[in-house]
């Protein structure tokens, strides 16, 4: 959860969890708000279990970054393709999660691949939590 670790930390753990290689690139330049990074979270989540269950791909990849008040999540594979919301709940469940916050989510997969879902959630970033220090002044 990204409570613990952050979202990059989180997804993070998720790729490591996904039994083929999952390149993660994360640019924040600070912490979105927790009910946004948890739905963040969960839709990737939920994508990379659909890459892992129906893509046959063999490599993925999750993309976080935030411009312009959106926080915008990548997750692709080079899979065989065919992915559509409408296909299933999984997909259709994260665009439901997501629109929730006023986000969105696009989905690119054309037959023979690659799939990308792209999700974007408007936020504003507050600054990277820091520990306190525990030198003596």
């Amino acid at each position: 959860m990204p409570a613990e670790r952050g979202l990059d930390g989180a997804v993070q753990a998720l790729a490591l969890a996904v039994p083929l290689p999952v390149d993660v690139g994360v640019r924040l330049a600070g912490t979105p708000p927790a009910a946004v990074e948890s739905a963040a979270y969960f839709a990737v989540a939920e994508v990379l279990t659909n890459v892992t269950k129906h893509s046959g791909a063999r490599r993925a990849w999750v993309r976080l970054s935030f411009d312009n008040g959106l926080l915008r999540t990548v997750v692709g594979d080079d899979g065989r393709g065919g992915a559509t919301p409408d296909a299933g709940t999984g997909l259709a469940g994260v665009g439901r999660r997501l629109a929730a916050f006023d986000g969105t989510m696009t989905v690119t997969s054309p037959p023979g691949g690659p799939t990308v879902v792209t999700m974007e959630l408007p936020c504003a970033l507050s600054s990277r939590r820091t520990s306190p220090s525990s030198g003596t002044g």
